[in-house]
């Protein structure tokens, strides 16, 4: 839903009923003559509207025709990020929308026939449905079509998640129709045979699957009979284990960043106070902040910005800044991002989803106690670092840490000091080189300098 190219979304063709569009600069979703029944029954029983009110839902409104089609122009979201981006808090949330969303269908005769992580979005600090076609009359005793995806969207990588690893949730750009069930049983340690949850949605799940795809025989298998009042208490028990799972309490190398850092109060509060003060002469319309950490910044940057991008790769800290954004700061968007490796475009002709650094455009950058990671630590070169900001904004507001920083200290500890070029007068030609304005504001108490560019070249 982010794309600016005119015509069908190349995210958006496996539906027969619908697809979503860009006509005009403006979003819709066709409803094609196959699902038009379904639809109808959408809006008549007052499932749209219940979803919309309660915003679980995009809004959307009845736009004419296109041909046979049906068009309903969408509300656009200000920002779209895909699972393999989100915390592990981000995901939970997603995986309880979409059994709600499943619980008041049913209660309206429909049922959602699609239970994919990738129909939930982000919207002012919540999760939000995005696939207007995914729902369809329910038959009494039927099954729910999308539970084995459900399971493999949310449950399953949640419990990888919290059982094992929160690192687990990479593996999804690689499985973007959902982890294989296989995968996850055997990735999930014994102790959850034991546990009835696991073990029904995935241990005996994945034997059930595996059992049926070795039979030889042609013969269909007939579906089992699931009475609505079963279905019922299977999506209430699913949300029960939803519930049930904790944020794991891994410990990892930034997550304590703030606590953990050599500025002084008086520094501390110097930087804050001057990087709001830049963000508010800019009065961006959209903030991207690089090396979010817990947020401190990007929080900061949203009282003046209408949209803040808050990208750090470290799980926990993006899970701290996730869980203040929810209740305090909507209009802060977390997102999972390894600059080194950015998030590709992906899926079918790498069409399907795009990358990071397309979608990351703003007016405002912000690179606060991270270009010495990416120079010294990661040995990026100083060409590297600007380009990483001069293609996401016209303006930027950099931190340089000068070697003498005992943070940058423990970086050189374990490695050659290859950067000869790492100094203030080195760093500002560079930046001359990109950016019209260019002028340096030292943090008091620190030896640190707040660098702010102005209008790209």
């Amino acid at each position: 839903m982010t794309s600016r190219t005119e015509g069908f979304l190349a995210s958006s063709f496996r539906d027969p009923a619908g697809r979503v569009m860009r006509l005009h600069g403006v979003l819709y979703r066709s409803v094609t003559p196959s699902g038009l029944e379904d639809y109808k029954l959408f809006t008549s029983s007052g499932l749209a509207k219940e979803l919309v009110d309660n915003q679980m839902l995009v809004p959307f409104h009845e736009a004419g025709q296109l041909g046979e089609d049906k068009l309903l122009q969408l509300e656009e979201l200000p920002f779209v990020s895909y699972p393999y981006e989100w915390c592990f808090g981000q995901l939970l949330d997603a995986a309880k929308l979409t059994v709600r969303i499943a619980l008041a269908a049913l209660q309206k005769g429909m049922i959602l026939k699609d239970a994919s992580a990738f129909n939930v979005a982000w919207h002012w600090g919540k999760p939000i449905f995005i696939d207007h076609g995914s729902f369809t009359r329910y038959q009494d005793g039927q099954p729910w079509q999308a539970y084995q995806q459900f399971v493999t969207h949310f449950l399953g990588p949640l419990m990888l998640m919290c059982f094992q690893d929160l690192r687990y949730l990479e593996f999804f750009r690689n499985h973007l129709e959902g982890f294989p069930l296989d995968f996850i049983s055997r990735n999930l340690p014994l102790s959850t045979w034991f546990r009835l949850g696991p073990l029904i949605h995935i241990h005996l799940h994945s034997r059930f699957q595996k059992n049926h795809s070795n039979r030889r025989s042609l013969q269909p298998v007939r579906a089992p009979r699931m009475p609505r009042n079963r279905l019922q208490a299977m999506l209430q028990d699913l949300l029960e284990l939803l519930n049930d799972l904790k944020t794991p309490r891994e410990i990892t190398e930034w997550c304590n960043y703030y606590q953990d850092t050599n500025y002084s109060k008086r520094a501390f509060d110097h930087k804050k106070q001057l990087v709001e003060e830049f963000v508010a002469q800019q009065h961006p319309d959209k903030t991207i902040d690089f090396g979010a950490n817990d947020g401190t910044f990007s929080f900061l940057a949203a009282k003046h910005s209408r949209l803040v991008i808050a990208a750090d790769f470290d799980p926990i800290a993006l899970q701290n800044l996730y869980l203040k954004a929810r209740t305090d700061y909507p209009g802060v968007y977390p997102i999972l991002q390894n600059l080194h490796n950015p998030s590709p475009a992906l899926g079918i002709l790498n069409a399907e989803r795009e990358s990071f650094l397309t979608r990351a455009k703003g007016d405002l950058a912000l690179g606060l106690a991270l270009l010495h990671h990416l120079r010294i630590g990661n040995n990026w070169t100083l060409q590297q670092c600007l380009e990483l900001f001069t293609q996401t904004a016209p303006n930027a507001l950099l931190e340089f840490v000068p070697k003498s920083d005992s943070q940058v200290q423990r970086l050189l500890r374990s490695r050659p000091d290859i950067c000869s070029d790492w100094d203030l007068p080195a760093f500002l030609n560079i930046c001359h080189r990109y950016y019209r304005e260019c002028d340096c504001i030292p943090i008091v108490d620190s030896g640190r300098i707040l660098v702010r560019l102005r209008q790209r070249l």
